[in-house]
């Protein structure tokens, strides 16, 4: 299994709308999005069964959403329930590139979307969209610092998603797993990742997965602070810890 994987936008169509998958997993399906000026998505549309998050990475979109107009500037998410009505275009100068979650992904077979008029409303009617800068945050270890940006108290129930900082030299995470899949976007510096018997060197626009119960730890070496986007699908129980501490070492003893 690859456990990183690059998104890569200069790869894209430089004329249009266009995705490159990252992810499609049992728990979540994952794109990364290149939108040039003068761009538009796809024509108004709802997802039935899926919850939807965008996460801007650089440019603005101009959003759509249930009825109500939004300028999504770099830095920002959307969460988008299902059921609710959204269209996306992109007349600002520049090019937008934005995070694409859908939780869970859609059945094989099944379409992605259903049209949506344009007085149509619907959804629970919790969608919202945030500047990660203007959501507090918290020192969860010493120099690593967590901004939750959707989970099941803002109404995503099926994903916690966090902005997490860490400061050159901070200690860390041991080794530990956890019982539901765990993944980092890289967005600023480089972030140093042990998985089971593999290391990684994390940078920008790196998509690292990390499924259920395979031991990992982390840290950031420099050089300057790291930033990344992190997914935990589905979000612990209340009440439930998320790491599980382990010890790990490879033995070097072969069964084959």
């Amino acid at each position: 299994m690859e456990f990183v994987r690059r998104f890569e936008p200069g790869r894209l169509a430089g004329d249009r709308f266009d995705h490159q998958p990252l992810a499609d997993l049992e728990s979540c399906l994952i794109e990364g999005v290149r939108a040039p000026h003068g761009a538009v998505g796809f024509d108004r549309h709802s997802h039935d069964a899926a919850d939807q998050l965008y996460y801007i990475l650089d440019g603005r979109m101009s959003l759509e959403l249930n009825g109500d107009h939004y300028d999504v500037e770099a830095g920002s998410v959307v969460f988008i329930p299902a059921g609710t009505p959204h269209r996306n275009e992109y007349p600002h100068s520049g090019t937008e590139l934005h995070l694409d979650v859908m939780l869970p992904p859609p059945p094989r077979g099944v379409p992605l979307a259903t049209p949506a008029a344009p007085d149509e409303r619907g959804g629970p009617g919790t969608a919202y969209v945030r500047a990660a800068a203007d959501i507090p945050g918290k020192e969860v270890l010493p120099g690593f610092h967590m901004r939750v940006l959707a989970d099941r108290d803002t109404g995503s129930g099926r994903t916690s998603f966090r902005l997490a900082t860490v400061e050159e030299g901070s200690p860390g995470t041991p080794w530990h797993i956890h019982d539901f899949d765990q993944l980092y976007f890289i967005l600023d510096g480089a972030l140093d990742i042990d998985i089971a018997g593999r290391h990684v060197r994390a940078t920008r626009h790196d998509l690292v997965v990390l499924p259920a119960g395979v031991p990992h730890r982390n840290r950031n070496s420099g050089p300057g602070p790291e930033s990344h986007l992190v997914l935990l699908v589905p979000e612990p129980a209340r009440g439930v810890t998320p790491d599980q501490g382990v010890d790990f070492a490879l033995t070097g003893r072969s069964f084959g």
